[in-house]
């Protein structure tokens, strides 16, 4: 929503810009401001005057109250208050003031506070009754630097936020300048007059230009010949494209494949709502996942793109993630259902023997769904940063035998599990060390053929210590070696040629080991076994 109101805040100030200096009656220039502000920012009332720094006088010229104009006439010219009064202050400031409690405002015996109603009777404040307004903006109007008015608005119930202050603040710039144009014209002053319609139209134009460089998302404006026209910073962030390396080249040479990666893009035009698209765009070889919204301007089309591409990205891993556990969590979960409906089957006869086999199938397929679970679990409170991790002198060799006494249960015996090296003491945490072994272990067993040999080397060194876990399995592509270590990943995504798991627990390794000062990392080739190998500092 940040691109869109940015966007809209933009072609507010240039439409209210071309408005304003489409009249050069006074009057009318006043009823536009009016208008524009009756769309952009809450009101009951709006009082605009014009101060004379020779009189130090404050006189209404525009007034409209209650959803009615009123003769300015009636409001009489109001004194300069050097010691308060909210009109005074910003005058002498030339700075915009919030007031969200003007009725405690006006108890400040230092200022001089009127009320006006829809028929234009004035009463002084406090003296009668509390004012008829809550809120109020008070906004300098200025030229060249001085302070030639101000601009009021009130309301009986909304409280304004500076949000709204910026947008009024921008209008009331713009309308200051289109009464200056009005007023030199009604004097006769016509070059004068036509010297500061183009002010205001480029201070219209500087105002929009910083709201759109202000935007977090990228900002750009295709001519109807095709041509980039603007480029803001954030599009320089997204693409890796500098400014003036692309305004004034054709769309289609900076952003490969653009004519039908614009014809996907609606176009939003005039009050129609903007409806975002997200597609992939070529830029300098990389594919970026943006998404569009579109506006038609009476200068070509105005593109506002935020880059999701991290996030598409998050949402695939999140899929084969969900892929991934349903998978994996659906033969113990059969396995297990189909043992229990047995056992409870009254219509056929069971062997204690064959009891026994199905009692086992559901204890082992129970503890495989709490591996599973753990290791969710686990993951998630790696990326939370919320798990502890004990430093402590551990002796690797003793701590490989008991993991490999452990694995020696479950691995199947057509594979031998067996140690090398004398060993070495290391620093770390014991419980999480012997889980990054049995999952390293566990892997190298799931990946080794029949009569295949799981070797556990330890080999110490001058600071610290290296353990290696080597197989005779299928070997790992040297362009997936980093990759094994990322989340989720999976050699065959399909779970046709890979033993199961979830895609977690090489991630869950090289987490544990980096968090206790190690690294971590694979030697392998297809078809040659796997070394899977981490170092820990020596104690």
């Amino acid at each position: 929503m940040g691109r869109e109101r940015g966007a809209e805040k933009a072609e507010l100030l240039l439409s209210a810009a071309r408005y304003l200096n489409e009249t050069l009656e006074l009057e009318r220039v006043y009823d536009r401001f009016h208008e524009l502000l009756s769309e952009a920012v809450p009101h009951n009332g709006v009082i605009v005057s014009s101060f004379d720094p020779a009189t130090e006088l404050i006189s209404c010229d525009y007034a409209w109250v209650d959803g009615g104009k009123l003769d300015p006439a009636i409001l009489p010219p109001l004194p300069l208050n050097h010691e308060g009064g909210m009109q005074s202050r910003v005058i002498m400031s030339g700075e915009s003031l919030l007031q969200n409690d003007v009725p405690e405002q006006v108890k400040d015996p230092g200022g001089v506070y009127y009320d006006v109603d829809r028929e234009g009777h004035m009463r002084k404040l406090p003296d009668d009754q509390p004012p008829g307004v809550q809120s109020a903006l008070m906004l300098p109007v200025k030229h060249e630097g001085e302070v030639v008015g101000v601009v009021q608005l009130m309301h009986e119930t909304v409280r304004y936020n500076e949000e709204q202050l910026e947008l009024a603040e921008g209008l009331v710039g713009l309308m200051a300048a289109a009464v200056r144009n009005a007023r030199l014209h009604e004097h006769g002053q016509a070059e004068a007059a036509a010297r500061a319609r183009a002010e205001a139209t480029a201070a219209a134009r500087e105002q929009a230009a910083r709201v759109l460089e202000a935007v977090g998302d990228g900002v750009m404006m295709v001519d109807p010949d095709g041509e980039l026209r603007f480029w803001n910073r954030a599009a320089e962030l997204v693409t890796g494209r500098s400014r003036g390396d692309v305004v004034g080249r054709q769309a289609g040479e900076v952003l490969a494949g653009w004519q039908a990666v614009a014809a996907e893009i609606p176009v939003s035009e005039e009050a129609e709502l903007a409806r975002p698209v997200t597609l992939p765009v070529e830029v300098d070889g990389s594919e970026l996942w943006l998404s569009f919204v579109a506006v038609r301007t009476p200068n070509g089309v105005v593109y506002t793109f935020r880059d999701l591409t991290v996030d598409r990205g998050l949402e695939a891993a999140k899929s084969d993630f969900i892929a991934t556990l349903s998978h994996e969590l659906r033969t113990p979960m059969t396995a297990v259902l189909g043992a229990a409906k047995t056992l409870l089957r009254d219509d056929i006869a069971l062997s204690p023997e064959r009891r026994h086999q199905l009692l086992e199938m559901i204890g082992a397929q129970g503890t495989r769904l709490t591996q599973i679970t753990e290791e969710v679990l686990l993951a998630n409170r790696l990326d939370r940063g919320d798990l502890r991790i004990d430093s402590e002198r551990v002796d690797l060799a003793q701590l490989v035998e008991h993991a490999l006494e452990t694995m020696r249960q479950d691995a199947p015996g057509s594979i031998s599990l067996t140690a090398e090296g004398n060993g070495a003491a290391a620093l770390g945490d014991r419980d999480r060390i012997e889980q990054v072994l049995v999952n390293l272990i566990d892997n190298a067993v799931k990946y080794s053929p029949d009569g295949g040999q799981v070797v556990v080397s330890t080999v110490p060194a001058a600071a610290s210590v290296r353990v290696e876990v080597s197989d005779q399995g299928i070997g790992i592509p040297p362009g997936e070696q980093e990759a094994v270590f990322e989340k989720f990943y999976r050699g065959d995504p399909q779970h046709r040629a890979v033993p199961s798991g979830t895609g977690l627990g090489l991630y869950i390794c090289r987490e544990l080991v980096q968090r206790m000062g190690g690294t971590i990392g694979v030697r392998s080739r297809p078809g040659g076994g796997s070394t899977f190998w981490f170092q820990l500092p020596r104690a």
